[in-house]
């Protein structure tokens, strides 16, 4: 069965339930108040490199595809992987606006219906479910005029669903990932450009970059 937004797959419809507790209630087993749950800190060791290709491409609209509660964006300042200090992501930036959606934090859950220079979307796809991967990472792309980034991990996180099961559904190596990348691009008629950020190993700092002027594998 093809999946989409207006029919996602039973599981996608679960885990969005699940998400929509967490965020409201937090995780009182793992002592994580609500506020804390997915609240978009992982977008900060990403902020230096989206900000070179930002300023590169011109970028000056960001859509944040599931952004969680979008704390890097309210925080007044914060440090940057070398550390140096920058007071607001916005402004770091330069771009005119950042738009957040994330369908299980209720401020942000509505998709707008309109396209961005960019669609950034940070520690999201190995979240969803994998019949639903495509018409997700669709709309990365038809959201998006110039640049679709995403970050992915391919192990096990250490939240828990309320059924016990793990928040990282689906678990794929750096060619599934690439092939899935190019093979929506294709599909879409996208020309926006992709780049991803591939993390292979929890004891791996170092994620594996892909963008779309590689060659897919054979």
């Amino acid at each position: 069965m093809t999946y989409s937004r207006e029919n996602p797959s039973p599981r996608y419809r679960e885990l969005l339930g699940f998400y929509q507790q967490m965020h409201a209630e937090g995780d009182a087993a793992h002592e994580i108040p609500a506020d804390e749950m997915f609240d978009g800190r992982n977008l900060i060791p990403h902020a230096m490199f989206l900000n070179e290709l930002f300023r590169k491409m011109g970028i000056r609209t960001v859509l944040d595809y599931g952004s969680g509660k979008g704390m890097a964006y309210t925080r007044t300042a914060f440090k940057l992987p070398d550390g140096s200090q920058v007071q607001g992501v916005k402004a770091y930036w330069g771009v005119d606006e950042i738009v957040l959606y994330d369908p299980g934090n209720d401020p942000d859950a509505v998709l707008p219906d309109r396209v961005f220079d960019a669609v950034i979307c940070t520690d999201v796809m190995e979240h969803i479910p994998e019949q639903d991967l495509d018409w997700v990472i669709d709309e990365l792309f038809t959201h998006a005029r110039r640049l679709v980034f995403a970050s992915i991990s391919t192990w096990p996180a250490l939240k828990l669903f309320p059924d016990g099961t793990n928040v990282h559904v689906t678990l794929k190596d750096v060619d599934w990932w690439r092939q899935r990348f190019f093979a929506r691009k294709a599909a879409t008629g996208s020309t926006a450009e992709f780049a991803l950020f591939v993390y292979k190993s929890a004891k791996d700092p170092e994620p594996v970059l892909l963008t779309s002027r590689d060659k897919p594998a054979a």
